[in-house]
């Protein structure tokens, strides 16, 4: 099994489905069952195909529009994939009438499995696997969202975004999987395709690592991964996708709390932290720390080319924070170098006010709100020999004080600026820490976002990300 080479299409593009569970709303709560939050997910995404219900209670106010039948066997034409939001002790029965039926495809939201404590999980969790191999059905989850795919109208959550990118990524985790398309939207990053597959009691992670690094609509592969029931095939998978497409991997369950935390949440056999990060620089995937440096890295390749180098040409509003920011950037193992005498001499001609200085690093202070230097001083550091790519740093703090003074609004500086930096061909980033005014900072960062332009809120996860992009070998971002 572990050289097979799966094709998955036909999993994201089912003719029909059907949710299976209550439809009652909750007397006390008023909560709306997971059956219809399933079924308003589907909809709302513009699914094409034909969609029901199946619940024993019937029809109710939360419904909707949705047919609901008492039996999978009691509708009329083919089901090709189910969701299950049933208690885990009604799944075995229910399966039966789909290989009856004849589901190809199973995604079981309910929990109660094998990430239980109860060894009646365990026993479960097995049964719903015997019964599914035995019909040709492949089941993703137990304990688990299920799948994400825009193109087709495949979705779990109403209020995900619609609009396809380039971007795969599975998830042993629901609530990162949602996390990470809401972050990546933030950050201009769409979503190919999306599964969360929780216990992995069928459907394999590698297995899907597999499919998607043929997919021809996916350009970028991100992970979640709390353990693997086959370590094996996850290397190898994780090994070839790499070779394919930029891999990122976000690793759960390093720490032996995290293990704990990682066995109770998904029954993964997660292994120890030596192992894991063994395997993953072998497997050349690029790490990330958290969930932010995941989407952070993501939209580095989703938009930067790759910079020839870690010499960083380094801008910013102050002149003691850029010594701070220098000496990060040190750490990291970026280099911030002497710019070429001709990058000087004309940087020279532009910065000259009381205190900037046009050496690298560049202290633009106050001429940040002069439109006139923008296009001399890019145009210079486009050119110049020593170094890589451009890291410009905002400081919001100075920019408010400095909006006051000058009466210039930080907004239409942004735009001069982005007017000028799409005839610089250097790889360009920019970070717009966390300051007094969050509200200003946003709008400077999905301005610059909207524009194409990388932009984080650290200059920690600025340089990780950088590193990750630097040391893989494709040239082109993955999103253009």
């Amino acid at each position: 099994m572990e050289n097979e080479k799966p094709d998955l299409e036909w999993l994201f593009h089912p003719r029909s489905i059907a949710v299976i569970g209550s439809t009652r709303m909750d007397k006390g709560t008023q909560r709306v069952p997971h059956t219809i939050f399933f079924t308003v997910a589907l909809r709302r995404m513009g699914y094409p195909g034909s969609l029901c219900v199946v619940s024993r209670s019937g029809a109710s106010e939360a419904t909707g529009e949705e047919k609901v039948y008492p039996s999978l066997l009691d509708i009329p034409g083919p089901v090709d994939h189910v969701i299950f939001c049933t208690p885990a002790r009604a799944i075995p029965e229910i399966l039966e009438d789909c290989v009856t039926k004849g589901v190809r495809s199973a995604g079981i939201f309910s929990s109660g499995f094998s990430e239980s404590e109860d060894p009646e999980g365990k026993s479960l969790e097995q049964e719903v696997l015997r019964i599914a191999r035995k019909g040709g059905i492949r089941i993703i989850g137990p304990n688990c969202m299920g799948l994400y795919c825009p193109e087709s109208g495949l979705n779990f959550r109403a209020d995900l975004p619609n609009n396809p990118g380039t971007t795969g990524m599975i998830s042993q985790s629901g609530g990162m999987a949602i996390r990470t398309i809401f972050h990546g939207t933030e950050k201009g990053v769409g979503f190919s395709k999306v599964v969360s597959y929780g216990n992995e009691s069928d459907l394999q992670g590698w297995e899907i690592l597999d499919y998607l690094a043929q997919d021809e609509k996916t350009q970028l592969i991100v992970a979640y991964i709390e353990g693997t029931q086959d370590g094996r095939a996850l290397a190898r998978s994780l090994k070839e996708a790499s070779r394919k497409k930029p891999v990122l991997v976000l690793k759960g369950g390093l720490s032996p709390e995290g293990n704990r935390a990682a066995s109770s949440h998904t029954g993964s056999m997660a292994g120890s932290d030596p192992l894991w990060q063994a395997m993953l620089r072998q497997t050349k995937t690029h790490v990330a720390l958290d969930v932010n440096e995941l989407v952070d890295t993501a939209m580095t390749f989703y938009y930067l080319k790759r910079p020839a180098g870690r010499r960083m040409a380094l801008m910013c509003i102050s002149g003691g924070l850029i010594v701070n920011y220098t000496d990060v950037a040190v750490r990291h193992g970026f280099k911030i170098p002497e710019l070429a005498p001709d990058t000087k001499k004309n940087l020279s001609e532009v910065i000259n006010a009381p205190g900037t200085s046009f050496t690298n690093p560049i202290d633009m202070a106050s001429l940040f709100f002069s439109n006139r230097i923008y296009a001399p001083m890019l145009g210079a550091l486009d050119k110049d020999t020593n170094t890589d790519f451009i890291l410009f740093i905002i400081a919001m703090e100075y920019v408010r004080g400095l909006e006051y003074q000058y009466k210039v609004s930080v907004q239409r500086i942004v735009e001069a600026f982005l007017g000028i930096i799409g005839r610089v061909d250097k790889p360009f980033v920019v970070v717009v820490p966390p300051s007094v005014d969050e509200e200003s900072r946003l709008a400077v960062e999905r301005a610059f976002l909207k524009a194409g332009i990388p932009t984080f809120l650290s200059m920690d996860g600025a340089l990780r990300a950088l590193s990750a992009r630097i040391d893989d070998p494709r040239e082109e971002a993955v999103g253009r």
